[in-house]
């Protein structure tokens, strides 16, 4: 805050709860319960703790965007049910903070662009005071390729950050104006920057290399592959399912009984043997760590813990290791001589600092509620 020109004097956290009708007094007294569960009784409360005294001091809140409900609300929401709160419908936790300018000429929107996540969180200048206070989606347009031609496209991509290359507008120059003799609408154009993706088609490490005008005997995946291909040793799963695996052991373990010729029918835990290969897996989550570091750190973990579990029959949840990798930290106050203060990041992402700390929480955060450790790192 201080960098800002700004002195955080308090903050708090506030819960705001939709219900298909009024609470009875044991539901309030249960909801109670639930949500003070983690503050000492004192500090929990049905209003505001914070008030402005008029001096150059302000309340600013941040909260989800309410065009959809988030994954925590969709979590309270099922613990809430799971007592008897069935007419809860909606729970969404925004936060709320106490600030102080140091200097008259500092704004607001400096200390809240410090404290909330722009893809998917937003301002409350009032609150929130119901969950209808979105944005409408603006409409679809088409893009003008008959009558501007690549230029169109061109623009579209740069405005929009689709990330289209000449190959990309050759290619969509074909298929919409020379074959479908039509525009594309904006829809088709977001829709194929997503699907003709790197991320999706690994069309640039499949596709062939040609260097000085000499095509090279093997695609970047098949360099990848080879030393699996001519040495694959103890690797059971590799290049193919969801992860990789490595052979493991024969191990006792207790599973149920089973009767295959009565179907799938309770039975008692017995000992068996049986074969535990060692799954391993990888998620980058370069960019979206960069734009948004705690849900991108989030929803790398939770794609990375998909991708274990959902290899062969199944796997165990064990334990994860995260790597960041990012620029000069500036942390206050602990300069040092290699940093240099006249590089400019990209307003739209965050700072290196932000990032090793947020990234950092929101892989735990997730891997916690799943039950698995991040048990180092670098």
């Amino acid at each position: 805050a201080s960098a800002v020109d700004f002195e955080m004097l308090a903050s708090e956290i506030c819960y705001n709860i939709e219900a298909t009708e009024a609470l009875t007094s044991d539901e309030h007294t249960k909801l109670e319960y639930l949500l003070r569960e983690t503050f000492a009784p004192e500090n929990c409360a049905a209003t505001s703790f914070l008030k402005t005294s008029g001096s150059g001091d302000s309340i600013v809140e941040v909260g989800p965007r309410q065009q959809f409900t988030s994954a925590w609300s969709t979590n309270a929401v099922s613990i809430c049910h799971a007592i008897g709160l069935v007419k809860i419908t909606r729970v969404e936790k925004s936060r709320r903070y106490h600030i102080k300018n140091t200097d008259a000429a500092s704004k607001p929107a400096k200390f809240v662009a410090l404290v909330h996540d722009r893809m998917t969180e937003c301002t409350y200048p009032s609150g929130i005071q119901s969950f209808d206070q979105h944005e409408e989606p603006a409409n679809w347009t088409t893009v003008p390729v008959l009558s501007q031609g690549r230029a169109a496209l061109e623009k579209l991509s740069k405005e929009n950050g689709l990330g289209y290359d000449s190959q990309d507008i050759d290619y969509y120059m074909k298929v919409f104006r020379d074959e479908l003799k039509r525009d594309p609408t904006t829809v088709e154009c977001f829709d194929l920057a997503q699907g003709n993706s790197e991320h999706s088609r690994h069309w640039f490490f499949g596709g062939k290399v040609v260097i000085d005008g000499e095509t090279m005997p093997m695609t970047l995946f098949q360099w990848v592959k080879r030393p699996n291909v001519e040495n694959p040793t103890n690797s059971t799963i590799a290049f193919h399912d969801n992860s990789s695996a490595l052979r493991g052991f024969r191990h006792t373990a207790l599973f149920p009984e089973q009767f295959p010729e009565k179907g799938a029918v309770p039975g008692k835990y017995v000992e068996s043997k049986r074969d535990f290969d060692v799954t391993l897996t990888v998620e980058t989550h370069n960019f979206p760590c960069g734009i948004a570091p705690f849900p991108g750190a989030e929803t790398g973990a939770g794609g990375r813990i998909r991708d274990g579990a959902s290899t062969g029959k199944g796997s165990c949840i064990v334990a994860a290791v995260a790597g960041y990798a990012v620029g000069n930290l500036h942390i206050p106050g602990y300069e040092m001589p290699w940093e240099d203060k006249t590089f400019l990041y990209p307003s739209t992402m965050a700072p290196p600092l932000q990032v090793l700390i947020d990234c950092s929480n929101g892989a735990s955060d997730y891997g916690n509620k799943f039950g698995e450790p991040l048990i180092c790192g670098w």
